[in-house]
């Protein structure tokens, strides 16, 4: 089964934990402190297992992907690996980095809001909560 994300999202919350957690990835200090106080949005496109999605924040970025194909990203801490595939009706994203494995994975709850949970190499694990940007 697959979930509909199509739309626009706004960060509204980040767990107490996402500084620790972008701190094990390798993100230097001062783009921790940007990525803290911004505000992203994302607009996701998706039409079946083809995804467009365009984050605005610190920078504007468009990230397209297949499920189950492997592709190269960006990040803040350099060239990533990722696939993607549907994990119990959850984007689940698997990365390869220059600090080991991590994942993350996207989901709808009942409350409406797309939650992103996302775990570094050593087990820290952060959550970013997106709502209806309408």
């Amino acid at each position: 089964m697959t979930t509909d994300f199509n739309g626009k999202w706004k960060l509204v919350e980040n767990s107490e934990t996402f500084d620790a957690y972008l701190q094990a990835v390798g993100v230097n200090f001062i783009i921790r402190q940007l990525a803290k106080a911004e505000t992203q949005r994302q607009e996701i496109q998706q039409n079946g297992d083809n995804f467009v999605v365009k984050s605005s924040g610190l920078q504007t970025k468009v990230t397209n992907f297949t499920i189950g194909e492997e592709f190269e990203d960006d990040s803040p801490i350099g060239k990533v690996k990722c696939t993607i595939t549907w994990k119990d009706g959850k984007l689940h994203t698997s990365i390869e980095g220059p600090r080991g494995h991590m994942w993350s994975e996207r989901e709808m709850r009942e409350d409406g809001r797309c939650y992103l949970t996302m775990s570094a190499p050593n087990g820290t694990t952060a959550v970013r909560i997106f709502a209806r940007d309408e």
